[in-house]
């Protein structure tokens, strides 16, 4: 794959080369959107439809919101033209100090919602990550950015999968794991330190960097130009596909059975589910599967933009404000979990019936705080609870509406710019 065709500039373009990209919110807004749904429940739909719009974000959402990142780099760091000297060492500066931010938003937030258990897991803590270990990155062009997200998708799930296997039974490896988290405050505080975040955990970095790899590659590209969009969406979908035949056949070759839910890595058990697509399992082709669909819900999305950005301007606002939405619904969601409403929006019957189990519910790691009493709310609260996917869309949309009446940026994207430029201003004072 070259970036022959995305580094060229067209004369095709829809949109003045100034300007925020619309269709960046959207395709934002849209990851938020499936993230509400998995943890919520789909809005507004029952029955197939609604398992349809479950299965296919699941997973797929998360990578959309990853991809994203990425672009959100590119664009922070000069868009289509690399950065370098003086530029460079403050766009680097910045990125450093906005991971750092995110670090410390995340674990904060992880700890606030702990009341979430396995059915949440808070991913700002590994952008903060993500976003520095992309640092060193910020210098290339959309060519170099390429061949870094292919070299990272192919080696970084089969990394993970050796090292891991190291920290699995008594050795070396194992007794650094346990050291570092002995002291790590990250993990103490809410099992996201370096190790959680970088090989461990749900959105693990050694896995899921590829795509901000890939997402930083897609924006410095020119996305206003149509042929760059028809380009992203055409292989896009190309690579979907492929990645998706040839797992389903390297599958069947090796006569491995279909690999189950993962939590965000390959079990070490079962080395053959590398070659699977499944959600959240953070292998190459799931990388290449989920990323491919990213990169057309995007292209589809900045041209919907263009073509209805009038009607469209509500999800952009409310896109404008991913980073605000996600942390109010994990919070929504942990007070769902708490108040015994969880079971009374429509989740699956497994999951409902482990909320109703009241005093017999398991003290296991990572257990939702279901009400040990098996209290069922009732009247507003039961309302609130039972339509949740739905007025939680709506709160979505219309809270940041209203909100851009009044000030430019959402409440936690404010406070994360304005704070980063505050100590990118002391340090450069200083130097």
């Amino acid at each position: 794959m070259t970036a022959v065709a995305p580094g060229s500039t067209s004369a095709a373009r829809t949109q003045p080369r100034t300007g925020r990209l619309v269709g960046v919110d959207v395709a934002r807004f849209f990851a938020v959107f499936g993230m509400f749904c998995i943890h919520f429940g789909v809005p507004f739909l029952n029955g197939l439809p609604e398992v349809w719009v479950a299965q296919f974000s699941s997973g797929r959402s998360t990578a959309l919101f990853t991809l994203l990142a990425g672009v959100s780099l590119a664009l922070l760091s000069g868009r289509t033209t690399a950065p370098t000297g003086d530029a460079l060492r403050q766009v680097r500066l910045k990125i450093t100090f906005r991971a750092l931010l995110l670090l410390v938003l995340g674990i904060v937030l992880a700890k606030a919602t702990e009341a979430t258990g396995f059915l949440l897991t808070v991913i700002i803590p590994y952008y903060g990550l993500y976003f520095l270990l992309a640092v060193p990155f910020v210098r290339l062009r959309a060519r170099g950015l390429l061949i870094a997200a292919a070299i990272a998708a192919a080696v970084g799930p089969q990394l993970s999968f050796v090292l891991r296997t190291w920290t699995a039974g008594d050795t070396p490896m194992s007794w650094l794991v346990t050291a570092v988290n002995a002291v790590d405050p990250g993990h103490l505080v809410a099992e996201a330190g370096v190790f959680d975040l970088l090989l461990l955990g749900f959105y693990p970095a050694a896995s899921y960097l590829p795509l901000v790899l890939l997402g930083m590659a897609v924006g410095r590209m020119d996305l206003r130009s149509t042929k760059v969009r028809c380009w992203l969406a055409a292989v896009g979908l190309a690579v979907a596909i492929a990645s998706w035949r040839v797992s389903e056949w390297l599958l069947e070759a090796v006569g491995g059975q279909p690999p189950q839910p993962t939590e965000g890595t390959v079990p070490v058990e079962h080395p053959h589910w590398l070659l699977a697509t499944t959600s959240h399992s953070g292998t190459t082709f799931e990388l290449l599967n989920s990323g491919g669909i990213s990169v057309v819900v995007l292209a589809l999305c900045l041209v919907l933009a263009d073509r209805a950005g009038r009607f469209l301007r509500p999800l952009a606002t409310a896109g404008s404000m991913a980073l605000t939405l996600y942390a109010l619904h994990a919070a929504a969601m942990a007070w769902l979990i708490v108040v015994g409403g969880y079971a009374l929006s429509g989740v699956p019957e497994p999951l409902a019936q482990l909320s109703a189990m009241g005093p017999d519910l398991p003290d296991l790691p990572g257990m939702p705080a279901f009400p040990r009493d098996g209290h069922v709310p009732e009247g507003v609260v039961a309302f609130i609870c039972t339509f949740m996917p739905e007025l939680f869309l709506v709160f979505a949309v219309l809270f940041p509406l209203a909100w851009r009446r009044f000030f430019r940026r959402g409440p936690l994207e404010a406070a994360v710019s304005e704070s980063v430029q505050w100590l990118a201003d002391r340090v450069t004072k200083r130097a």
